[in-house]
């Protein structure tokens, strides 16, 4: 096959679209039944306040999810609203279809990724894009209705569409801007995009005419006036929500402080030197005039990032390679990018080394299949707990518990209103609470590992205060739950 510029590409495209097919194949074979982040009911509760054309929670008759924030008289969501306007769409066939979204998200990631690789460089093999289709953090969130693929797949759009150039510019400052409207981080893009602005297109080694060469102060016109709708719709959203345009309930999620910088780094960096070898450090070898193509998107993110105070710390690695990376994800792209350009340069000069590519993308493609198969395991016990819950506590009731069995609430499938006995480790006065006279339930899920012995305690002494209480379903695996009819 040749590129648009005449040179030809490596010729694997066959091995692109049969590792798309695996990946829909498995996809649908481990189709995700439920989800099992307290965020994700959060981001779909949302999107059904949106479809009742509503943009915040009192009197709209759904009840207000996790990370509710109450500001400027509203009772609204603290995320940004593009992720749950995204998801709309996909609700009207029924919530499970949600999940959809995932999927195409990450085929439209390739796709954008194959595309890049072919301006950027044409002779590489297309199938290299499969490094990015099966990456762990890609696989697992792709099962997910997260806002970190979708942030991650937009601002990829927004780079395809800056090497474009010409109206295209337009296009890409629109996309951004809707990138910023999922995840207000990624405005760090916004900078970034109209630094690469300034170099003259050639520069990068894309294919490209004269026609496709403009004058910066133009280029850079064409892309704010693309980005301004969205941000002045950023900025009306923040006014009415939470009281003023640059006004976002940022104490709920963290803070950024220099003194994170050295462990974020650490961490951060193992995990992009660890899966794909010294990915981390690809973007300086990525030729002549890569380096700044690639280095920049990436390096912005991930230096934003080495600042903030939230990492999911966990000793597991793999735990790391793919929940722990999401804030990561839309510079991921450009890494691997990175990486590729390193990675096809090498095996075309080592003489032998192409058996190389191809025992590393079918390690990849059975990694993927295997993250599927782990992930569907998982919900098929988050499932069972949730529909345990919704058979045995009546609409009625106020349910009393720690975090855990909340998610397993959802007004997507139905909602039981609850109490935290604690937040962050400290207990909730239930005093007026108790007073009520309204059936009474309380709940406590152990997970291996896990416990939690401030809850267990606090859990106990609950039961102690009720004499009276009927155990109404216990298991022990393979988690322990406990349901309590406490009057």
């Amino acid at each position: 096959m040749k590129s648009r510029s005449g040179v030809r590409r490596g010729g694997s495209e066959w091995l692109l679209y049969a590792g798309a097919a695996l990946y829909v194949l498995s996809f649908l074979v481990f189709y995700p039944r439920t989800f099992a982040i307290v965020d994700e009911d959060a981001y779909l509760t949302q999107t059904f306040l949106f479809r009742a054309g509503r943009l915040a929670y009192e009197g709209s008759g759904i009840p207000a999810p996790h990370m509710t924030v109450e500001t400027a008289g509203h009772e609204v969501s603290k995320y940004p609203p593009g992720n749950a306007l995204f998801l709309l769409p996909f609700t009207l066939l029924g919530w499970r279809a949600v999940f959809v979204s995932g999927l195409l998200l990450a085929l439209t990631g390739a796709v954008l990724f194959s595309l890049i690789l072919k301006r950027i460089l044409p002779e590489a093999d297309p199938a290299w894009s499969l490094l990015y289709l099966f990456y762990p953090a890609v696989v697992l969130f792709s099962r997910t209705i997260m806002s970190d693929l979708l942030a991650a797949t937009l601002v990829l759009a927004a780079f395809y569409c800056v090497l474009r150039r010409r109206s295209w510019l337009v296009v890409s400052g629109f996309i951004l801007g809707f990138a910023c409207l999922v995840r207000y981080s990624n405005a760090v893009f916004v900078p970034v995009f109209l630094a690469l602005l300034t170099r003259p297109v050639g520069v990068w080694g894309t294919n490209t005419d004269k026609r496709g060469r403009m004058d910066t102060g133009r280029a850079m016109l064409l892309f704010v006036g693309g980005f301004a709708p969205l941000a002045g719709l950023i900025l009306a959203y923040n006014a009415y929500a939470y009281g003023a345009p640059f006004s976002f309930p940022m104490y709920l999620t963290g803070h950024f402080s220099p003194v994170y910088f050295f462990h974020n780094g650490w961490y951060y960096g193992t995990c992009l030197l660890v899966l794909y070898p010294l990915m981390l450090l690809t973007p300086l070898t990525a030729g002549k005039g890569l380096r700044l193509l690639l280095g920049l998107p990436a390096g912005a993110l991930l230096i934003l990032y080495c600042f903030f105070s939230y990492t999911y710390d966990v000793p597991n690695l793999p735990e790391r390679l793919t929940i722990g990376i999401r804030y990561l994800l839309p510079a991921l792209p450009f890494f691997i990018l990175a990486f590729v350009a390193t990675a096809d340069r090498l095996t075309r000069q080592l003489r032998g080394a192409g058996w190389l590519k191809y025992t590393a993308l079918a390690t990849m493609a059975l990694l993927s299949v295997a993250i599927q198969l782990r992930h569907d395991r998982y919900l098929r016990v988050q499932a069972k707990y949730q529909q345990l819950l919704q058979d045995n506590v009546p609409d009625s009731a106020l349910l009393l518990c720690d975090k855990d069995v909340s998610e397993l609430v959802s007004y997507a499938w139905g909602w039981r209103e609850y109490r935290h006995i604690s937040e962050f480790n400290v207990p909730v006065q239930l005093d007026s609470t108790l007073a009520d006279d309204r059936p009474l339930y309380a709940a406590l899920v152990e997970k291996p590992g896990q416990e939690n012995m401030v809850e267990v305690t606090l859990f106990e002494t609950l039961l102690a205060r009720f004499p009276g209480r009927v155990s109404v379903v216990e298991t022990r695996n393979p988690w322990r739950f406990r349901l309590y009819r406490l009057r």
